[in-house]
């Protein structure tokens, strides 16, 4: 499932840090980064879970601060599924939790601190899966052999009909759980229809009528 990051990937080198500050919003500290963006991008960022905003320089400070105390309480339930991961991940569950076949980690996640931010990722993805695997598969009628979670810079998900697996993006769990749940059910859809024409759309349609602009709304994240 291709994503914004190819059409970004082109002019990333230009998207030098015009700013870096820290600003107050409703109490909370925030670090704000401008950046040659078009959009204001809101992530919360392990391991400390603090917030992190990057927006472009002719957006004004106070309309930031309002967007982000808009999603106050996203930013609370995601700070709760990091703590919740990194209790997972402290008592050994992380891994290959899930019984429908979630792939280990990668030896890219083996060591240093990028490494300990995918595990944690890991974990608030695998704390979610089951119960949208268990919601969904029933609904589209197909389920994936195994469901592999890992860094990819070009996609969301991918799916390998022929052999019923799917590959899931480890920076959705950095994002609010809609999304997460769209890619899945994006991905489970392939299943029964390959490529993106109109049975594909049809029977997205059906399961998620707002799917279009959840599309929308995910492709306008790059990964910086």
């Amino acid at each position: 499932m291709p994503n914004s990051f190819q059409r970004a990937r082109a002019g990333r080198q230009g998207r030098e840090v015009l700013s870096r500050r820290w600003i107050d919003v409703n109490g909370e500290q925030a670090l704000l980064i401008r950046k040659q963006v078009k959009n204001v991008y809101l992530r919360i960022k392990p391991p400390d879970a603090h917030i992190e905003i990057t927006a472009p320089a002719r957006i004004p400070e106070a309309e930031v601060r309002r967007f982000a105390a808009s999603k106050l309480g996203w930013i609370r339930s995601t700070r709760d599924r990091i703590a919740r991961s990194e209790r997972i991940f402290d008592e050994g569950a992380a891994g290959n939790g899930a019984g429908w076949g979630a792939a280990s980690g990668s030896p890219s996640e083996s060591t240093g601190g990028n490494g300990e931010r995918l595990r944690r990722a890991r974990a608030i993805i695998e704390e979610q899966l089951p119960g949208l695997v268990d919601r969904w598969v029933p609904v589209v009628g197909r389920g994936p052999s195994a469901i592999t979670l890992r860094r990819m810079t070009t996609r969301w998900g991918s799916c390998t009909p022929a052999t019923g697996r799917i590959r899931l993006n480890l920076e959705l769990a950095w994002l609010e759980p809609r999304f997460l749940e769209y890619v899945l059910v994006h991905e489970l859809t392939h299943l029964r229809a390959s490529g993106h024409g109109d049975r594909f759309q049809g029977l997205m349609d059906s399961y998620l009528p707002g799917w279009r602009e959840l599309r929308r709304a995910l492709n306008r994240y790059v990964i910086i």
